[in-house]
This record gives C-alpha cells, sequence and structure tokens, in this order.
C-alpha cells in the first residue's frame, strides 16, 4: 500500500498514472527548454534553493512553507508516493531524526513559467550525499510542478529518477 505517514492516498493506479504523465514530461521539457529569465522563474528558482537549504539545515518549517497542502512526491528508487504536505514533512522529519540521513540537492536545469494558469514545470538533476561523508551516493534527474498559490510558487508534484548509484552504496 501507499500509505505510510498520509492522511489520504492515492490507489496504486492513480499513483502509476501521476508517474507516468509526469515522466513524459521529463523528455519534452528538456527538448524544448529555453531557460526563462522572467521574475516568476527566479522566484522558483530562489523557492528551490530555500528548500534545498532547509534540508541541509533540518528546517521543517520552511519546507511546510514551500509545499502546496495536496502535494505529491514520487521517489526515485522504488517510486513511493507521499500524498499530502502532511505525509511528506512527517518523512523529512524522520529524515532529520537519523543519523545516516541524506542530504538532497535539486538543481534546475529549466523552469518553465505558463502564462495561461499560475503553473510552472522545473526539469533538473539532484544528487543525494550522506550528511557525514559528503559524497554523492546517487544522481538522477527530477521533474516539479509549481502553482502560484497565495501569491506565492508552492510545489504540487515532485517526481524523482535514479541515474545511478555510486560509492558502492544501494539505492534500494
Amino acid at each position: 500500500m501507499l500509505c505510510s505517514h498520509r492522511p489520504r492516498c492515492l490507489r496504486p493506479s492513480e499513483a502509476s498514472l501521476l508517474a507516468f504523465l509526469l515522466a513524459i514530461a521529463l523528455p519534452a521539457l528538456a527538448d524544448n527548454c529555453n531557460p526563462q529569465s522572467s521574475l516568476d522563474s527566479a522566484e522558483i528558482s530562489a523557492r528551490r534553493s530555500a528548500f534545498n537549504e532547509a534540508i541541509a539545515a533540518r528546517h521543517i518549517e520552511v519546507i511546510a512553507d514551500l509545499l502546496a497542502e495536496d502535494v505529491v512526491l514520487v521517489t526515485g528508487t522504488d517510486s513511493v508516493v507521499f500524498t499530502g504536505r502532511d505525509a511528506q514533512l512527517a518523512t523529512w522529519r524522520d529524515d532529520f531524526g537519523d543519523g545516516r540521513r541524506a542530504v538532497y540537492v535539486r538543481t534546475p536545469d529549466c523552469i518553465r513559467v505558463f502564462s495561461v494558469t499560475p503553473i510552472a514545470l522545473e526539469y533538473g538533476h539532484w544528487r543525494g550525499e550522506r550528511e557525514v561523508a559528503r559524497e554523492n551516493f546517487a544522481i538522477g534527474r527530477y521533474t516539479a510542478k509549481w502553482r502560484r498559490i497565495d501569491g506565492a510558487w508552492r510545489l504540487e508534484a515532485e517526481v524523482f529518477a535514479v541515474r545511478c548509484c555510486i560509492l558502492g552504496m544501494p539505492c534500494a
């Protein structure tokens, strides 16, 4: 079941459909990406940096402010689906208390803001490193969907794919 730490869950078929739809957006976005320099893309980039810094510094309040209420996260290795802000925050709290915790850094390659609705797609690469060793153990690609909610860009969905594991660390 896809329901640890979640107040509400996606059925496996819904999770698979969401992951599939976001996954097909990855190559399309990458192929047609001309990074935009707009106030909106700059704000999204700054919010991504704030998320990276919050992960490293264990600032759960900052992460909470960046997430939409119904945010969806699909992990890179085993495609675990976390649905809702509370579920994702519970996962981060667990991670922050783990002595072998990983620190993840997401780096946007492209941010496309759409004028029809207040949404944007971000495509980029990520790396995970163990906090104690500061060496990468996994790298991959990701896509994220942002929506302007109450005047701020908030994450609605993120899908991660592991490209490779290094240093002999298992990815599963």
